[in-house]
């Protein structure tokens, strides 16, 4: 999800504002839970406008189990999750909502989320519980998973590539020149410049964000010698193939999704959020795994999606946990990926969604087994800021691989040690 990095600087500081208030307020004296008029309790739900359907669809039966209304309150995520430091203490907060897994760590620390039963995620694995749990202790359910997969284009080759040998040939092929710049080649492409998209290839040759699982702000490997072997491959692509706008690290992106939907380009490395562009362009396009880099490794994208969480200023705590279960059951998880093509989390619902004829779930289920969970840590901010030109810097020759990653390490640090001088 490529927003998310943008929006969580916004949360630490929220965060920071509202720590005192976190800590004093508590989940028995603020809510948005109230009774109606039949003496039944009501929970709050938020979710965006167009998950409202969804939720109206499946409460029937939690409201007849529980003796409770739920009130569906439209709401964009990350406006939900932005207000709730201040929303909660007085009591405007909604009880449950939705919330990305890079947010939940954050959110959690900071006292603004209820912590729920290591029981409740226990059908989990430990990929999936680390996207919900920071300090051992569990904050969400998850709910919908998302990495990045490999888009292709079936009118201009017969199958996926395998390797990124394969990508390579693809690349030397005329069908494929950029007209424009002589030399140049748009059969695969990805949007580097940007570190979402960048860190698979990086973790694929050994680099890695923080040590223990995410957790070691401490050790850093995003400058050893595996992370500049990945970006000194890049700067191949950048220098030798790629059209000069793949440099572009505020649009490179766009001229990705161009150029595939066009038909310009056999293959591109994407997110399942650009599905449904690629569907209303009208591309015959199917979906696979990555291929495998040049050092026969895995390509370890970033995994991602959203869980469930309640607010810990929620009246009913318990009533709160009961609907996060019930709404990540199997199937209701999986009705919701009927809906709306979101892979589901429920590992009984992802394990049906993958054994259908959907490509694109059969691909993440399978691509999101070698993904690494993003740190949910608030020092994660500072990675995306250090490393926001490192691949341009490289790319463009402004620094070696080595420099260009010795100096977005230093940044990160620097950060770091600024703003967390009391961890």
């Amino acid at each position: 999800m490529k927003v998310l990095k943008k929006l969580f600087v916004l949360t630490l500081v929220f965060g920071v504002i509202m720590a005192l208030a976190a800590c004093g307020g508590s989940k028995k004296t603020n809510s948005s839970s109230s009774s109606d008029s039949g003496g039944k309790k009501t929970l709050t739900v938020s979710v965006e406008d167009q998950y409202a359907d969804y939720i109206n669809s499946i409460k029937g039966d939690f409201e007849k189990q529980n003796n409770v209304t739920v009130k569906v309150v439209k709401k964009p995520m990350f406006d939900q999750l932005e207000a709730l430091p201040l929303d909660g203490p007085t009591g405007k907060a909604p009880d449950v909502m939705l919330a990305s897994y890079d947010r939940i760590g954050g959110l959690g620390q900071q006292g603004h989320l209820l912590e729920l039963s290591k029981k409740d995620v226990s059908a989990f694995d430990a990929k999936d519980q680390r996207q919900v749990t920071i300090d051992n202790k569990v904050y969400g359910v998850p709910f919908v998973i998302e990495t990045l997969v490999l888009y292709y284009n079936k009118d201009l080759i017969s199958s996926p590539p395998k390797t990124f040998s394969d990508l390579e040939k693809l690349a030397k092929d005329s069908k494929y020149a950029f007209k424009s710049e002589p030399g140049k080649n748009t059969g695969f492409l990805v949007k580097w410049t940007d570190f979402y998209y960048a860190c698979g290839l990086l973790a694929g040759y050994g680099g890695y964000v923080f040590g223990d699982n995410g957790t070691n702000i401490k050790d850093i490997g995003l400058n050893n010698e595996g992370s500049v072997k990945a970006i000194t491959y890049a700067t191949h692509w950048f220098q030798d193939i790629w059209p000069k706008g793949m440099k572009d690290t505020k649009s490179s992106g766009d001229f990705v999704t161009e150029e595939f939907s066009k038909g310009k380009a056999a293959a591109v490395i994407d997110g399942p959020w650009s599905a449904a562009n690629y569907t209303k362009a009208k591309v015959n396009y199917g979906v696979a795994p990555i291929p495998t880099l040049p050092n026969g490794k895995e390509y370890q994208a970033f995994g991602g999606g959203k869980g469930w969480v309640a607010s810990n200023y929620t009246k009913e705590p318990k009533l709160a946990e009961k609907w996060i279960k019930y709404v990540t059951n199997a199937e209701n998880d999986y009705k919701f990926f009927e809906k709306y093509n979101e892979i589901p989390a429920n590992p009984t619902a992802r394990e049906k969604a993958a054994s259908t004829n959907n490509e694109l779930a059969k691909a993440v289920a399978e691509q999101y087994k070698s993904a690494q969970p993003m740190p949910n840590i608030p020092e994660m901010a500072e990675v995306w800021t250090g490393m926001e030109s490192t691949m341009y810097d490289a790319a463009v020759g402004k620094k070696t691989p080595k420099q260009a990653a010795d100096a977005a390490v230093k940044t990160i640090k620097d950060n770091i040690a600024q703003k967390y001088s009391n961890k």
